[in-house]
């Protein structure tokens, strides 16, 4: 009885205070403040919030009435009937709440998310106090309030994602017509953004898209607004994960419909310098500020670490590179810099255009998951050596027999250089190699350690050999931070953005000056034998760097990805291009290697920078080197000399999946950009299938090796398809 009645005094505690601190309801929509976002030195980037917002409010009679039922049925079907709240699913709240400990879900009314976004913003809290006080609210907009108008206020604030604030904006936003005059899949479309419109935005995250407008199709259904034959005419899923052969087709014509009118979409009228980095700091403020709502309400001001002036250098630098390479199919390319002590990012272009529809110029290529090809690599190597597996001097077997032991893996050129000291593999890129001491490091503890560095568990690595060879996905953000450790000595970096948070009165809110500390990944010894290594990288293919950088390269099956990673001790810097499409999707590139890449973008922004500091050779003996080794004696990192037979290394076991690609299939000529200084035989690539991407496919994996739900879903037994080793 006794905790009875403390739990009635402390809801009714809670209702009172809630009730004493409720804002007032005529001012719905009328939140205030905006959010400054400047650059390192104090240079305004963007200004954003609610007096930048474009709003187009409309009488509900100017939108369509296949928009409003859309909404309705997906939001709260119950609307017209019942009252403020639904009691059953507040009771539901509370319970995920207080006792289930997680964020509620599905549980406001459309009175009751009118009253959040008017007062609290979309990216508000989901305490019991929130709730409590979105629910009292939402009583008093139901008794001021007809069904019609508040639907009328909810539709005309409601936040629908690219900076769309009602609907009339979104329609125009997406569609390029007025929301009165929206079709049943646009308004399908449209009703299913709300829900979390950056991760449903269709230009960025189609899959997302999609499934959320084949819900929104099944409960206008469901609801009886519209036939299942009408639905299924328009439905990008028609059919779902057990659609046959025939709806199959027709999920692609609808497809290819529904893109085609996003096409006519509206861009941003001004993206500014850095969008993709304004973009990813607005993203973190909801989470830096949980419960409290004043950066939606208040005048705050964001110092973060880009350099503006850099910023401009690497926008130029991505945009020529592209032109460059656009005679070859690139049509896409991004860059990301960051200070390799700090994480502190610099420059960040996300992609050659924002406002570039045809590319999905406004999907971020830096925080997406693509395969990064051969630039893994160095974590296979690294891994070997810190552990002692095997050392840079010894020998790996890059030969037609080794492949075969390893399933059949090909390499670029389809030829076998025979025996390789393990960094002269790693300089010439070498697959068979690669997965040799992939297997002897341990597959489990390669992917473990690129996990230590900073590759982000959010992307999986499968447990197989071909992941050493960079076939699982991994984000470039997380990709650059893991390299900054080869570049600082071993320590640790997360890239991050934000410096500090100020109010309109100047007093700080946040500070994050200091960068946090993460521990070592490698001692400084480990990290200088990988750098001596890859400092040769640029003068093996012929990379016209004027300074002294560490680097390595990427490129995926079909030259769909192409990378090029760039480091010295002060900085490091990845880029990439690929073709992208949102007509066609992902498409490979006319043999564009991730060297060319380095070349057209990575030499060009590099050369372009302040002179950085010199590497300097670590002073003692090189962990898994010969007794005495100093690292200084040879660029490889050991003492050269003639392999014995004893440093040659034997696996002890083999996968015992077939082959996915003859090693022997015929060779064609190729190119990879600046000329490779490489030995004898002439490498040649090995021709493989040519993908046929849907417009869906937004991350670096190629449709053949994704599952039903667009997840990687590969068995560790089995091979992917090939990197390409350059």
């Amino acid at each position: 009885m006794a905790l009875f009645l403390v739990g009635i005094l402390s809801v009714g505690g809670l209702v009172a205070y809630s009730a004493a601190t409720l804002p007032d309801i005529n001012a719905i929509g009328q939140a205030t403040g905006t959010i400054k976002i400047l650059d390192s030195h104090g240079t305004l980037l963007a200004e954003i919030g609610h007096k930048r917002e474009s709003r187009r409010s409309v009488p509900i009679d100017q939108i369509a009435p296949l928009l409003q039922q859309a909404t309705i049925a997906a939001e709260d079907r119950t609307f017209y009937s019942e009252g403020a709240f639904n009691p059953t699913r507040v009771l539901k709240a509370l319970v995920d709440d207080l006792i289930l400990r997680r964020a509620a879900y599905g549980a406001s009314t459309i009175t009751q998310q009118l009253a959040k976004q008017a007062f609290f913003g979309g990216g508000a809290s989901k305490s019991p106090l929130r709730k409590v006080q979105e629910a009292l609210l939402a009583n008093q907009i139901d008794s001021k309030f007809t069904k019609q108008e508040i639907l009328d206020q909810y539709l005309n604030i409601t936040y629908y994602g690219e900076n769309a604030y009602g609907i009339e904006s979104a329609s125009q936003r997406y569609f390029g017509k007025h929301a009165k005059d929206l079709t049943l899949p646009e308004a399908a479309l449209l009703a299913g953004l709300p829900q979390a419109p950056s991760f449903n935005d269709p230009y960025q995250n189609p899959d997302a898209a999609y499934s959320r407008m084949h819900y929104v199709l099944g409960s206008l259904v469901a609801v009886g607004q519209v036939k299942q034959a009408d639905a299924d005419a328009v439905d990008p899923l028609v059919g779902g994960r057990n659609a046959n052969s025939e709806q199959q087709a027709q999920q692609q014509t609808n497809r290819q419909s529904l893109t085609a009118d996003l096409a006519n979409g509206q861009s941003a009228n001004n993206s500014g310098p850095a969008p993709h980095f304004v973009q990813y700091i607005q993203d973190q403020l909801p989470d830096i500020f949980g419960q409290d709502p004043q950066y939606l309400q208040g005048d705050l001001t964001v110092n973060t670490t880009l350099d503006l002036n850099l910023q401009n250098q690497a926008n130029k630098a991505v945009v020529d590179g592209v032109n460059g390479l656009k005679p070859r199919g690139a049509t896409n390319g991004a860059l990301l810099m960051i200070d390799s002590r700090t994480g502190n990012i610099q420059a960040m272009v996300g992609s050659a255009n924002f406002n570039d529809r045809s590319i999905s110029g406004q999907y971020n290529i830096v925080t997406a998951s693509r395969r990064p090809g051969s630039s893994f690599k160095p974590y296979v190597y690294e891994e070997g050596f810190k552990s002692g597996i095997f050392k840079p001097d010894s020998i790996l077997q890059d030969t037609r027999s080794e492949s075969q032991k390893l399933g059949g893996v090909p390499d670029f050129d389809g030829n076998f250089l025979g025996p390789l000291p393990a960094s002269r593999a790693l300089v010439l890129s070498r697959n068979v190699a690669t997965e040799q001491a992939m297997q002897m490091a341990g597959v489990q503890n390669v992917i473990n350690f690129a996990y230590g560095m900073g590759i982000c568990t959010c992307t999986p690595q499968e447990a197989n050999l071909s992941t050493g060879i960079g076939t699982s996905a991994v984000r470039m953000i997380d990709h650059t931070s893991a390299y900054a450790a080869f570049a600082n000595g071993g320590h640790k970096v997360v890239a991050r953005g934000i410096l500090k948070i100020t109010d309109g009165t100047g007093a700080v809110l946040r500070d994050f000056t200091q960068a946090p500390g993460y521990g070592d990944t490698m001692t400084p010894a480990q990290a200088w034998a990988m750098t001596a290594i890859l400092r040769n990288y640029a003068k093996q293919w012929n990379l016209k760097f004027k300074y002294d950088t560490a680097g390595k390269s990427g490129t995926t099956d079909n030259y769909v990805d192409a990378y090029y990673m760039t480091y010295t001790p002060d900085w490091v810097v990845a880029s990439w291009t690929g073709h992208t499409s949102t007509q066609q999707g992902e498409e490979g590139m006319d043999q564009v290697f991730g060297t060319s890449t380095g070349a057209a973008i990575a030499v060009p922004f590099v050369n372009g920078l302040s002179k950085p500091s010199a590497f300097q050779p670590v002073n003692g003996p090189l962990t898994g080197c010969s007794a005495g080794d100093t690292g200084q004696s040879s660029a490889s990192g050991c003492p050269s000399s003639s392999p014995s037979a004893s440093s040659t290394p034997t696996p002890t076991d083999t996968p015992s999946a077939p082959p996915s690609q003859s090693a022997s299939a015929p060779p064609v000529s190729f190119s990879p950009g600046p000329t490779p200084i490489l030995p004898t035989p002439t490498p040649r690539p090995t021709p493989s299938p040519k993908p046929t991407p849907s417009p869906t496919v937004a991350a670096g994996a190629s449709p053949a090796n994704l599952s039903a739900n667009g997840s990687t879903g590969q068995q560790p037994s089995r091979r992917r398809t090939a990197s390409r080793g350059s």
